[in-house]
């Protein structure tokens, strides 16, 4: 704190300096028409003593006025060095302004404070009567108290019937308060009990209405339905796409249950003849399988070379993608196909080419990435990225 006060003292100089200069300024600005016309003046005065026809009596005018003038800086005796430091005591005498401003507030305060002493004074001698009083009353009641007999015993004997007397009390109380809190608890749970009945039969209704929405929207029911609706669309949409990109040769199926086979015996049965089957109970499971198929038969998927697997890929998606945005009711407007050419052979990118180009009509931008040469030409418009030392350049061909 004093720090801050420090330099708020400081900037109160430097903006009492400032205000000093500004009113400088403005005294300046004041005196500068003044000064101009003297100016003026003076270059008249130096322009006819220029002149050849000028006479020796105006140059010793001249000269006197520029000796007197020079007398008057002179007798100013102005220096920076002593200003400045007139200037420093000023800040460093600032404190003594300030100690003389709480010595003016404590003389005006001194009027009421020797009053408030004077009725101290008179205060202290009433209360120091009023204390000789009550010591001639204590002696006086502690004669009287010297005659009276000593009622100790009888006064440790009441206390006692007093104190059993409370406890009695005490132990009535806390019973009765006990019954009046036991009586409350029991209207309350009766009341409780009735609205948590109320409660239930409720909770009852909602149950038997959520029951029914769990198997609605359980595997069995809404999610079931949708499935069952919804597969064999984007299965017929995987397999158009798909039979452009394999020139008919790739098959798609969506299998969603499958049979669970449980072996178990009966207890106590015979091991049965060799090649006799054991009992089997079979089961259906939910499941989500894709099948995939070409001129050779099912296979799995990893068996397919990268290239197929890529084709499969590719119509799952984009039929997949159909489907999403033809139920949210908007069209697909941005197709992109990052990479995935150079697991084609020739014959692979040329009907992948031809699909995309078959299926551009239904999108707004179909966008390829690939670093494979060759296939600069099979789009008509295209953004070429050359790396350089550097960076990298854009080129757009359309």
């Amino acid at each position: 704190a004093r720090g801050d006060v420090e330099r708020w003292r400081h900037g109160e100089i430097r903006f009492h300096e400032l205000e000093q200069a500004r009113r400088k300024q403005v005294h300046i600005e004041q005196h500068r028409p003044i000064l101009n016309q003297k100016i003026q003046g003076i270059d008249r005065q130096l322009q006819w003593l220029n002149e050849p026809h000028s006479n020796r009596q105006g140059e010793r005018s001249l000269a006197g006025k520029i000796e007197q003038i020079t007398k008057e800086i002179n007798d100013l005796n102005y220096q920076v060095e002593i200003h400045n430091q007139l200037r420093k005591k000023l800040r460093e005498q600032q404190q003594w302004l300030t100690q003389f401003e709480n010595l003016k507030r404590c003389r005006e305060e001194k009027p009421k404070l020797d009053q408030q002493y004077q009725q101290l004074e008179v205060n202290l001698k009433g209360r120091q009567e009023e204390i000789e009083k009550l010591s001639q009353q204590s002696q006086e009641l502690q004669g009287q108290l010297d005659q009276i007999l000593d009622p100790t015993e009888a006064i440790a004997h009441l206390d006692a019937q007093s104190q059993s007397l409370r406890q009695t009390l005490n132990q009535y109380l806390a019973d009765l308060g006990g019954t009046k809190r036991q009586a409350i608890e029991l209207n309350e749970l009766e009341r409780q009990s009735q609205t948590d009945r109320n409660s239930l039969k409720k909770h009852q209704k909602q149950q038997r209405i959520y029951d029914e929405l769990a198997k609605a929207f359980g595997k069995n029911g809404l999610q079931a339905l949708t499935i069952e609706t919804v597969l064999p669309q984007l299965e017929a949409e995987t397999n158009r796409i798909l039979s452009r990109l394999s020139a008919n040769q790739l098959h798609v199926q969506f299998i969603t249950q499958k049979a669970k086979k449980n072996q178990s015996k009966p207890h106590g049965s015979r091991k049965g003849k060799k090649g006799d089957r054991p009992q089997e109970d079979v089961k259906m499971t939910d499941t989500l399988e894709i099948l995939i198929a070409d001129a050779r038969g099912t296979r799995p998927y990893e068996t397919y070379s990268g290239g197929e697997a890529f084709r499969i890929n590719f119509s799952i998606r984009l039929a997949l993608s159909r489907l999403l945005t033809q139920r949210s009711g908007t069209a697909l407007q941005l197709l992109i196909v990052d990479e995935g050419f150079g697991t084609q052979d020739e014959a692979g990118r040329d009907r992948l080419v031809a699909a995309i180009n078959g299926i551009a009509s239904e999108f707004a931008c179909i966008l390829t990435v690939t670093h494979i040469p060759q296939l600069k030409e099979a789009f008509q418009n295209r953004i070429e990225v050359t790396k350089t030392a550097t960076g990298s350049i854009l080129q757009v061909i359309a």
